[in-house]
């Protein structure tokens, strides 16, 4: 699973060694990819912010001008799905923070067996919230969470399942039986003959091309255009109304 973490702290010094150590960590854990974004103060993180943005953020407490219990306050109004974790000197601010419902504390100065810990927390966390569907392939199965299926190809008679970690399962499965799979997903649209994509996972909609954050592109279908233009419309505003994921 790709974690998108984001690092508020004023000090360079405890921001970039946090930074060093989480992707260390997402070394030695090749089940876990971070892509990581620091912040050296509250107010450019709210202007890059958007609801599902992050998955999980780090948040110093003691910051000038926006601390980060009001930043924390303001992040869960837009995603009340954010995890958020506190770094403090102190756990004295545990009371004050509480109505933010943060997920954990790291004290500094923390060590590495502690942030590992709570980043698998974090990761387990995210993962028993996830639907999953199962992809049938030749030598077995695979429970894949919706979140983290691009798109699904029709290519003959063989059916591709695209996932963001850049993997491509061959299934065995029709195109009928996967689109069934998907029926009734609000995030999922079958934009062409024999393809379905996770508008979760669209950049950007460019001249009736869906064009992917793993780099795919994807036309949409010359018929009825317009009202695929409208559901994906419809779908990215009803996202940000609900503050978070689908």
């Amino acid at each position: 699973m790709e974690l998108r973490v984001a690092i508020v702290d004023d000090m360079n010094l405890d921001r970039n060694r946090l930074s060093g150590d989480l992707k260390a960590l997402s070394n030695e854990e090749p089940s876990v990819a971070l892509s990581v974004r620091e912040y050296e103060s509250a107010e450019p993180m709210l202007a890059d912010f958007r609801p599902g943005s992050f998955d999980l953020a780090f948040l110093d407490i003691r910051m000038d001008d926006i601390n980060g219990i009001e930043l924390a306050r303001r992040l869960r109004a837009l995603d009340p799905h954010l995890i958020i974790i506190f770094i403090t000197t102190s756990r004295d601010y545990a009371f004050e923070a509480f109505p933010v419902h943060p997920f954990d504390y790291l004290v500094k100065p923390y060590n590495r067996g502690q942030l590992r810990k709570v980043l698998l927390e974090a990761l387990r966390t995210l993962e028993a919230d996830e639907e999953t569907v199962t992809i049938r392939v030749p030598r077995g199965v695979h429970e894949v969470p919706l979140y983290k299926l691009v798109s699904v190809e029709s290519r003959g008679h063989v059916v591709e399942v695209h996932l963001s970690d850049g993997h491509t399962l061959r299934s065995t499965m029709t195109f009928s039986e996967v689109s069934k799979l998907l029926e009734g997903k609000e995030r999922f649209l079958a934009c062409n003959r024999g393809i379905i994509v996770n508008m979760d996972q669209v950049m950007r909609l460019d001249d009736g091309t869906f064009r992917m954050k793993d780099g795919s592109v994807y036309p949409l279908r010359v018929r009825n255009r317009s009202a695929l233009v409208q559901q994906f419309s419809q779908y990215m505003i009803s996202r940000v109304d609900r503050g978070g994921r689908a």
